[in-house]
């Protein structure tokens, strides 16, 4: 099934996760590819704005911009366009909620919860 699995809004300059949605998959593959987004958020700015780390049947898509990125994890299949489409849609809402200051103060794991992914 070709879709978004998870997604999360980090911040770029240490990887702490502000917003996330709902985790519903279990299984070793997706448990695998979400310890790789945990440990490439905490190294975001290190590398280009935007950019997918392929797996066999998952990927990870990361779309970063001034203090926040945006990350996915969508089966491999997936359309890259339709992924960057959503990350895209995804930092211009948590941007227009949420200003610099607050991002940059924010202290603990998950402070934007409420943003609903």
């Amino acid at each position: 099934m070709s879709m978004i699995f998870f997604a999360c809004v980090v911040r770029v300059r240490d990887g702490l996760p502000l917003s996330a949605s709902t985790d519903f998959h279990f299984n070793q593959d997706f448990l695998e590819c979400r310890k790789r987004l945990k440990a490439l958020s905490s190294i975001l700015a290190q590398y280009p704005s935007r950019g997918t780390a392929k797996g066999r049947d998952l990927s990870i898509h990361f779309l970063s911009s001034g203090d926040i990125a945006c990350m996915a994890i969508c089966s491999s299949n997936y359309s890259t366009i339709m992924a960057f489409c959503f990350l895209e849609e995804l930092q211009w809402e948590f941007a227009a909620s949420y200003d610099t200051t607050s991002i940059s103060l924010a202290s603990r794991p998950y402070a934007f919860l409420e943003f609903g992914l």
